[in-house]
């Protein structure tokens, strides 16, 4: 997967990997300053973001009414602690070195805002009910619940990319920003579940939170990262993979869209009998864990030789390429033509006076 920095005919922008420590070297002053990239894709992001965090504070807004505001203080705690030792965890891996903490933050709010908003507040309700009008109750969460939600977060991951590519300039930083997003957003949903189903706890409420949260820990460990994971690595590989055509950069997305999507539909599938129901819980999860460290094994693979060699992690600076400026006007020699007589020659033109 190797990166592809060569300027394309047609492009205005050269692109230059630097060492990151060749780039630390320098003095702050005498290098350029490494900054997220405000274009449609930044602004893009931002604007989806502050607009869903304000659909996600809803959530939390409410229920501080019904149940309380205890067993949303406890939630969130759980949510800050399980936010804070996932990331920690991811942040020692190889393939995440380099990674600024406020891209890194950037991809988890991802999770915890657009993610949520768009998934939930879209198109979900319909599809649930259109699975049941089909009566299709089995796969009605799968395709109201895995269907937006991988989108949504593939958005983000997708925004995110382009607009952090000063720093992740790889096709593993896709399997990141993944991760983060999925971290994000399992972080959320626990916290609104644990909240929600904690008043059928027989006698405390915040007994409930505790016991939820611990019962989503450990069904499904780290789902939406492992989904979102295998998303990302996809878009990764159809962002910054060197050598493919365009037909292989959508088989990519489409290929780890599909797969994401089908660990999650598999996961909320609804079945009558509890054999099968353990039977599609750990196949899919069991599947999509297995895939995703597949692709953590080879991507470290492939930076450990990187960084070996002193080009991982590496930087982005992107230059623009000047345009061609036209050539500067020659005044025009006269050249005698072939066989006139030498200048000065008396009756050829310009000839002074012969000699007295």
């Amino acid at each position: 997967m190797p990166h592809d920095n060569r300027p394309r005919p047609g492009q205005q922008w050269r692109v230059l990997d630097v060492p990151r420590r060749h780039h630390d070297s320098f003095p702050p002053n005498q290098r350029p300053r490494l900054r997220p990239t405000w274009d449609i894709f930044g602004w893009s992001f931002l604007l989806i973001t502050l607009g869903s965090l304000f659909l996600t504070a809803l959530t939390p807004a409410v229920l501080v009414f019904f149940p309380g505001p205890g067993p949303v203080a406890l939630a969130s705690l759980y949510a800050l602690v399980f936010i804070a030792v996932t990331w920690f965890l991811l942040s020692r891996t190889l393939i995440y070195r380099g990674t600024p903490w406020l891209l890194a933050g950037a991809a988890v709010l991802w999770g915890m805002t657009g993610s949520f908003a768009i998934g939930a507040f879209t198109v979900s309700e319909r599809l649930i009910e259109l699975s049941y009008s089909w009566d299709l109750d089995e796969v009605a969460l799968s395709l109201g619940g895995a269907y937006p939600e991988e989108l949504a977060k593939a958005l983000g991951v997708w925004l995110l990319l382009h607009t952090g590519r000063a720093w992740w300039n790889r096709p593993w930083h896709g399997l990141v920003a993944g991760m983060l997003v999925g971290i994000g957003f399992e972080a959320f949903e626990n916290l609104g579940y644990a909240v929600m189903f904690s008043v059928y706890h027989p006698t405390s409420d915040l007994a409930g939170v505790s016991e939820m949260w611990l019962f989503r820990l450990v069904a499904g460990p780290l789902l939406h990262a492992v989904c979102t994971g295998l998303v990302g690595f996809g878009i990764g590989m159809a962002v910054y993979a060197a050598g493919l055509t365009w037909r292989r950069r959508l088989a990519w997305v489409l290929a780890s869209g599909m797969a994401g999507f089908m660990v999650h539909a598999g996961w909320n599938l609804q079945l009558d009998s509890t054999a099968a129901t353990v039977v599609h819980l750990v196949g899919s999860w069991g599947l999509g864990a297995a895939l995703l460290v597949t692709a953590v094994v080879i991507s470290t693979k492939e930076a450990r030789g990187l960084a070996a060699a002193g080009r991982y992690p590496a930087i982005s600076i992107y230059q623009r390429i000047p345009a061609p400026q036209p050539a500067a006007a020659f005044p025009q020699v006269q050249h005698m033509p072939p066989g006139a007589p030498p200048h000065g020659t008396p009756g050829y033109p310009g000839a002074g006076p012969g000699p007295r």
